[in-house]
């Protein structure tokens, strides 16, 4: 490698209270402005929860919050945001849920016409954004071809010298569930032995990387809201009546335990079981959520779009960031956020034009 950049924990602010008052009160104001209507009188139907526009604004918001949950791991002195430090696998039990709960939806709207182009409408959603950002970051770290070539290959990210590489987990794990949602569903006619094979399927990933690839926590601990994506999708208007019937004990439990358990984490209790019981709880708020409130942002909308592209070019914005700029009013942290929010857009809309252009030649 013949560029240099600094690593996590290198970043230092002349003062937290400004990404401080970013994401403890801007975040939160931007997400109560996205809240156009709200009741529990469960005053919507079956189609019109967790709907597109709804999805989008979701992820929108566990974007932001992995955003801010990296940029608070790279700060010298965390101060409150320490507790940030324990929400990104939240944010990604949110992506997980959605991807399973629209993977399911297509399925049974469009039928066997889902799977015409499967593999390739999706790696290539996913595949194109990758190489088009490990590409940028190649022109920063400037790797040789070889080891370009060896991280395309290997699906890791070029970043510093070969000993900095991190693998992109996340990317391994969608394309294993899309590849077991393909082997569930395509093929088995009876949809009760479908959902089996696709819970054996997720307990044996999260089993090999707890026992054979001895993985860190956030390698499985996130990948069950899939499943639930999927039986939530499955059973919407029974889990619609139910929650609509027992809204004013299980609101309430569900609110509790989720912040029990996250308040464990901030204690250091990292166990892969305490984490993935805090997510499945805070979905159950999520889908409350979204039962009674009707969303409605153009900003949180078009991050949840853009939400791939945003996931692999923020760690590259913020260390490029950080090698050639000093902070000067403690608003770096803010600065590297909206400066990635920005690439992210401009990454997508350039990726959808690549997609278009490469659907017309290989999807005839």
């Amino acid at each position: 490698m013949n560029a240099k950049f600094l690593l996590p924990q290198h970043y230092e602010l002349v003062s937290a209270y400004p990404i401080i008052i970013f994401s403890f009160c801007l975040f939160p104001l931007l997400i109560l402005s996205s809240i156009k209507k709200i009741s529990l009188k469960g005053f919507k139907t079956p189609d019109e929860l967790l709907s597109i526009d709804s999805s989008l604004i979701l992820r929108g918001i566990a974007a932001i919050i992995v955003m801010i949950h990296h940029y608070s791991l790279r700060m010298v002195n965390p101060s409150k945001m320490y507790y940030f430090w324990h929400t990104g696998y939240i944010a990604v039990f949110i992506f997980f849920f959605l991807s399973g709960y629209a993977s399911f939806t297509q399925l049974k709207r469009k039928g066997d016409t889902f799977w015409n182009k499967y593999f390739i409408n999706r790696f290539l959603r996913l595949l194109i954004p990758f190489v088009i950002i490990n590409t940028i970051a190649s022109i920063f770290y400037l790797p040789s071809p070889i080891m370009y070539l060896k991280a395309m290959i290997s699906l890791k990210r070029i970043l510093g010298n070969e000993s900095e590489w991190i693998i992109i987990w996340f990317l391994a794990a969608i394309l294993f569930f899309t590849i077991l949602f393909w082997a569930s569903f395509r093929f088995v006619k009876e949809e009760k032995y479908a959902l089996i094979i696709f819970l054996l399927g997720s307990v044996a990933y999260a089993a090999v990387n707890i026992f054979v690839l001895h993985h860190n926590n956030f390698w499985f601990n996130t990948t069950p809201a899939f499943f639930t994506g999927i039986m939530y999708a499955r059973f919407k208007p029974i889990i619609s009546d139910f929650l609509n019937r027992t809204k004013i004990f299980l609101l309430p439990l569900a609110a509790i335990f989720a912040a029990a358990l996250f308040f464990l984490t901030t204690k250091g209790y990292q166990h892969w079981s305490i984490q993935m019981l805090c997510g499945e709880f805070i979905l159950i708020l999520v889908i409350f959520f979204d039962e009674y409130a009707v969303l409605r942002s153009v900003i949180l909308k078009r991050i949840g779009i853009a939400s791939w592209e945003l996931f692999l070019i923020h760690p590259l914005i913020y260390s490029i960031y950080y090698s050639v700029c000093k902070d000067r009013y403690g608003i770096s942290g803010i600065v590297c956020i909206i400066l990635s929010i920005v690439s992210g857009i401009l990454i997508n809309l350039f990726d959808d034009f690549i997609f278009s252009a490469l659907k017309r030649i290989v999807i005839r």
